[in-house]
């Protein structure tokens, strides 16, 4: 199991989002809509397209390898005082076996995208599913 990585100064903004699983495309669609507003609102001054492309594509990942088709996607987008964005996606499904090699590209391509776009990858599972979490420096 992978330990989520923790942001390295408190989080001083958030925003808490669910989008309903029924079409992967229209579920990342609305998911970069809500990140391009909130990046916005939150002043965030990293490299916002692709931050948004990290969030498009975990909350492509979520139906597809969290078994949430149907139900909810929990999306949560902090910025910290360092100016680091932490992205957690949340889903109903509480392993992750190939974590790491998904990560290195061995299975399918979307945590190895979301980590060559400069973010750094975790995952922790919880009573409700599994959180996987994207952190995102201002300087990528």
């Amino acid at each position: 199991m992978t330990t989520t990585v923790l942001p390295s100064a408190p989080v001083v903004l958030e925003r808490r989002f669910m989008i309903r699983s029924v079409r992967p495309p229209q579920d990342a669609q609305s998911a970069r809509i809500q990140a391009w507003t909130c990046l916005a609102v939150f002043g965030w001054p990293g490299p916002t397209g692709s931050a948004v492309a990290i969030i498009d594509q975990l909350v492509r990942n979520a139906p597809e390898f969290g078994q949430c088709a149907g139900e909810g996607i929990e999306v949560r987008i902090a910025r910290t005082d360092a100016d680091d964005l932490l992205i957690d996606v949340g889903d109903r499904y509480p392993a992750f076996p190939s974590f790491e090699r998904a990560v290195a590209g061995e299975l399918g391509q979307g945590l190895w995208r979301v980590s060559q776009r400069g973010a750094t990858v975790s995952w922790h599972p919880h009573e409700h599913g599994k959180t996987v979490r994207a952190v995102v420096g201002r300087r990528l």
